[in-house]
Order: C-alpha cells, then sequence, then structure tokens
C-alpha cells in the first residue's frame, strides 16, 4: 500500500509538471445571431468551444495553437434558405477582404481580448454577453436552397439587404460565455455536409465560389468535434 501512494504521488506529479509546460486552455461561448425579413424575426443560435494548446515553456518555443469544436450558427429562413454565420471565413488571407471574423477570434475581441499567448490564461476565466460590433462579425454564407452546396452566396450585415431581400436587416447579434452542451445538428440541417467533411479528408472536394470563399467542412463543424 505504501508504493501504491508512493506511484499515486509520482503519477500526479508527472500529470502537474506537464500541465505546466504543456497548458492548455479552453472555454465555450454562444454564438446568437436574429435577422427579420418581412417583419418577422428569425434566430439561430451554437455553442462553440475554443481551445488553445501551449508547447512547452521553453525560450522560443512556448507557440499556441487554436482548434475548434462544435457547429456554425445556422439560421432556418423557411422559404427564403438558410444563412450560416460560419466558424472560418473559408479564406487563407488575413485580414479579410471584407473584415470576416474567425470563431476563434471572435468571442475574445469581444470581450476586448486578442488571444494573444499572455492573454490565454484569463480566457477561461470570462464571464457576461456582449454584443458583437460592425467590426467583429462572422462570416455569413447565405443558402437559397439548403440542400445545395453550390448555391452559397456571400451576404454581410451590412448589405443583406440589397443581396437577400429589401426588407431584411439584422436586429441582433451577440456572444456569451456558457458551460452548455454543444449540440452538432449541422448534417441534419445541410444535408450534403457529411459527404463533403468525408472527401475533403481524403483530399478532394474543394468547392471555391469566385470572389468569395472556399466552402471547406471546419467552416461548418469544428475539428474537435
Amino acid at each position: 500500500m505504501k508504493w501504491l501512494g508512493v506511484l499515486l504521488a509520482v503519477a500526479v506529479a508527472v500529470i502537474v509538471i506537464y500541465k505546466v509546460n504543456y497548458p492548455s486552455y479552453s472555454y465555450r461561448y454562444r454564438l446568437q445571431v436574429s435577422i427579420a425579413v418581412d417583419e418577422k424575426i428569425y434566430t439561430g443560435s451554437s455553442v462553440i468551444e475554443v481551445v488553445w494548446d501551449c508547447g512547452p515553456k521553453i525560450a522560443g518555443l512556448g507557440r499556441c495553437a487554436p482548434s475548434l469544436g462544435g457547429p456554425a450558427t445556422l439560421i432556418d429562413l423557411g422559404a427564403h434558405g438558410v444563412i450560416v454565420a460560419t466558424l472560418r471565413s473559408g479564406e487563407n488571407i488575413s485580414p479579410t477582404p471584407d473584415g470576416a471574423i474567425d470563431a476563434v477570434w471572435l468571442c475574445a475581441s469581444a470581450f476586448g481580448y486578442r488571444s494573444t499567448n499572455e492573454e490565454l490564461p484569463a480566457l477561461p476565466h470570462l464571464t457576461g454577453r456582449r454584443n458583437l460590433s460592425v467590426s467583429n462579425l462572422p462570416r455569413l454564407v447565405w443558402f437559397v436552397n439548403p440542400a445545395d452546396m453550390k448555391s452559397a452566396q456571400k451576404v454581410t450585415f451590412l448589405n443583406v439587404a440589397s443581396v437577400f431581400d429589401p426588407t431584411a436587416h439584422f436586429t441582433e447579434a451577440f456572444v456569451e460565455i456558457t458551460r452548455d452542451p454543444i449540440v452538432v445538428d449541422i448534417p441534419n440541417k445541410l444535408p450534403w455536409f457529411s459527404e463533403l467533411r468525408r472527401l475533403q479528408k481524403e483530399g478532394k472536394g474543394t468547392l471555391s465560389k469566385s470572389g468569395q470563399f472556399q466552402l471547406v467542412y471546419n467552416m461548418f463543424v469544428g475539428e474537435n468535434s
């Protein structure tokens, strides 16, 4: 029994040392977006998890890399199709030409953080809710036909009336820190998603929208889900 206690103490010490040298920081937030069309308000929300995994705290090597869990936020507009606030912008350049922000940065930025290495330990302790500003908004993709990924069109919070519907305008967009469970229901709402993910994991299935973005599976479901 004595040796068992010693082994347990050693195991705990190893875990503590590992976590100190290879820290991980995570937090969850709910993204909620509402749009009014013909005086009717449609709302979508989803719980997103941001995880930062950091390397050893050795001079020059302590870099941290982010990953995402959970689904994009989908607003079901009935006969008008769906609008998705995606997790990723679908572009390979940063900042994006239209200012679309990835879900990694969206919530932290709303709370005034840039997600630098020095700020990461504070992020799991965030509380409350923040409205999104015009300079901190996700990529919006409108699927005229949710069953056809080729029907995708880019819209923004500012041009939705001219691109989507003259009566359309966004009424609310906010993030809120939460511990709610993650529910991944995108495959049920976008029937082509599972096949797109399978093909792209095999190195196939790239779909580009000329002058807009590429449709990539992790725009809709985070890589940790």
